[in-house]
C-alpha cells in the first residue's frame, strides 16, 4: 500500500483479498507494515517510535518495544529483553491499544524465547 500522488492510498492489484488469519504474532521494528511510522499512524491509528534513543525517564513504552499484531490489527506492543548472561527472556511490560481485550501471548512468547534462545521466561 502507498500513498498516491492525489492522497489516495492505493493498494498493489495482486494484493490478497481474503480475510486475514487470526493468528497472533510480534512485529519487528523493521517489518514492512510498521517500518513506515507515518502510514502505520495514518492507516491504524497506531503511534509507533523506537525509543531506544529516548532517555529511559521519558519513555513512554519502552527500550525495543515489539508491535503486537493480531490478524489484520495492531492491538499493542510489548517490550521485551533478552538478558543473555541468564538465558532468561524478561517482558518488562504489555501495553495493550484503546477498546483491545487483552489476550494471553504465552504461545508467542515461547516461539520469541525458542528463536532467541532463551531457557526461561519471566514476566513482570
Amino acid at each position: 500500500m502507498r500513498l498516491a500522488r492525489n492522497g489516495d492510498w492505493e493498494v498493489h492489484p495482486d494484493a490478497a483479498s481474503e480475510p486475514v488469519p487470526a493468528r497472533t504474532t510480534f512485529l519487528s521494528p523493521f517489518d514492512r507494515l510498521v517500518y513506515d511510522r507515518d502510514r502505520a499512524e495514518a492507516l491504524w491509528g497506531f503511534r509507533y517510535r523506537l525509543e531506544m534513543y529516548v532517555p529511559k525517564a521519558k519513555r513512554e513504552y519502552g527500550y525495543y518495544v515489539l508491535p503486537i499484531l493480531r490478524g489484520d490489527r495492531l492491538i499493542g506492543r510489548i517490550d521485551p529483553v533478552f538478558d543473555r548472561k541468564s538465558g532468561v527472556l524478561r517482558v518488562n511490560s504489555v501495553h495493550w491499544e484503546p477498546g483491545v481485550k487483552p489476550t494471553s501471548l504465552q504461545k508467542q512468547l515461547r516461539s520469541l524465547a525458542k528463536f532467541i534462545g532463551a531457557g526461561s521466561i519471566e514476566e513482570r
